[in-house]
């Protein structure tokens, strides 16, 4: 069938009263067929209807006209870590996007597509994520946590960092960063998969940095990536020259200093990029919890908003 997506969704699913259900359908492409004329998606749970959105022929003509300015943005390397693709589709319905109440979580979601004559079905599974590890989080002390994934923004485009962060200090005004230097430390105990030192923080050409040392360094900098139980991996980004404390193929603890918060790579002030995915490093990201994230209130803290202030123990 020439309707073709992500076989597997992964969701933020937490209890408020009712479930809240969060989850990102990155693309879907509509090979060899005739854009459609009708489309539905339908969010289900054990085979009931909890959502269903219906869409007008204008604003799918709209999705798919974003989609053919959208595509040819992607560079050739980043397909699989943003679409977990090895091609560029010609043209693709992109980024639709589910957070909603109901009394269950969704499991699956079903697309119907009118194509010229032709109806097109596809059924998606949609995981309500439960990490098989502890995380803790990789900062100590108050920071402000920002680009969390329901704000819908590059990071989420991304398959693999769909459920990234972005974690600075700063000062009153909040003009000034003052987390350079702050230690990072291993928020799961693991393997090291790749450590990556020697940037200054960003003040030099990032298409020589590029040219020296792959697209990888140029995004993520100065950079830690461990290995989990459950083939997960966590990545620290943007770290300080010099602080990698880790090599390749070396066991790291729960909580052991691997790096300092730095601007390496493409960053612009001083913070750590962090984020888990499943398999490899263009495999899809997922949710975690951190067992010791509270907000300022005490109270605990899934980094649910787009801006969140939380002490980290």
């Amino acid at each position: 069938m020439p309707l073709y997506c992500d076989s597997e969704l992964y969701s933020v699913v937490r209890e408020e009263h009712l479930i809240h259900s969060d989850f990102f359908l990155r693309y879907l492409e509509f090979r060899e067929e005739a854009e459609p004329s009708a489309l539905i998606l339908t969010c289900l749970s054990g085979g009931e209807v909890c959502r269903e959105v219906r869409y007008s022929a204008s604003e799918i003509a709209a999705r798919f006209a974003y989609g053919r300015q959208e595509l040819p943005r992607y560079r050739d390397s980043s397909l699989g870590r943003i679409l977990g693709l090895a091609y560029r589709p010609e043209t693709a319905f992109l980024h639709e996007h589910f957070a909603f109440f109901a009394s269950a979580p969704v499991d699956a979601l079903h697309i119907s597509a009118d194509c010229g004559g032709r109806r097109l079905e596809k059924d998606v599974r949609v995981i309500p994520y439960q990490s098989p590890n502890r995380y803790r989080f990789p900062l100590r002390g108050t920071v402000l946590v920002t680009d969390t994934y329901p704000s819908v923004n590059s990071h989420r485009w991304c398959r693999n960092s769909e459920y990234a962060f972005d974690a600075g200090r700063f000062d009153g005004t909040l003009l000034h960063s003052r987390i350079a230097g702050a230690p990072v430390y291993a928020a799961c105990g693991g393997v090291v998969e790749e450590a990556f030192d020697g940037l200054e923080d960003t003040d030099t050409c990032l298409e020589l940095v590029e040219q020296q040392y792959g697209e990888g360094v140029r995004i993520d900098g100065n950079h830690v990536l461990l290995r989990h139980e459950g083939d997960e991996l966590s990545l620290y980004a943007h770290l300080q020259k010099g602080s990698v404390a880790v090599q390749t193929g070396q066991t790291v603890r729960a909580g052991q200093r691997i790096g300092r918060v730095g601007s390496s790579g493409s960053s612009w002030v001083p913070h750590l990029h962090f984020h888990v995915m499943l398999r490899g490093i263009e495999g899809p990201g997922v949710p975690v919890k951190f067992e010791n994230l509270r907000t300022i209130l005490g109270e605990p803290c899934m980094l649910e908003d787009t801006v969140n202030l939380v002490r980290a123990e």
